[in-house]
């Protein structure tokens, strides 16, 4: 009897311990299963709000390879002007040098344009 109370209390313990170490064990259930996971992750998706039109924008500048990558430097916002790292790295890279329109959507925390298109412009 004293050995199963001591059983019981290890696991409890144990249980206890690893509930908030950051393990990724912890964080999901042995029996979810991969597949489950992915289901989820997919009807998540589906069912977070799509872009909003009036977030996608057109940034007009020129393509240029800063630090091995390809950014926008804009060169009219009303006024405003910046450097954006585009996300579509293939795509800029047929600009490289030359005017564009890039139409997307900001992500300002990262300082990156979503790239949906990108036009050369005279």
């Amino acid at each position: 009897m004293m050995t199963r109370v001591l059983l019981a209390l290890a696991v409890l313990a144990t249980a206890f311990l690893t509930w908030g170490s950051g393990s990724p064990r912890a964080a999901f259930p042995s029996s979810l299963r991969l597949s489950e996971l992915s289901e989820s992750l997919q009807l998540e998706a589906h069912h977070r709000p799509q872009e909003h039109e009036s977030q996608v924008k057109e940034f007009k500048g020129k393509i240029l390879k800063s630090e091995g990558r390809f950014v926008l430097e804009e060169s009219s916002n009303g006024g405003n002007y910046g450097t954006y790292l585009l996300d579509d790295q293939a795509a800029a890279k047929k600009y490289e040098g030359q005017r564009v329109l890039v139409t997307g959507t900001l992500d300002a925390t990262h300082n990156t344009i979503h790239v949906r298109k990108i036009e050369a412009v005279a």
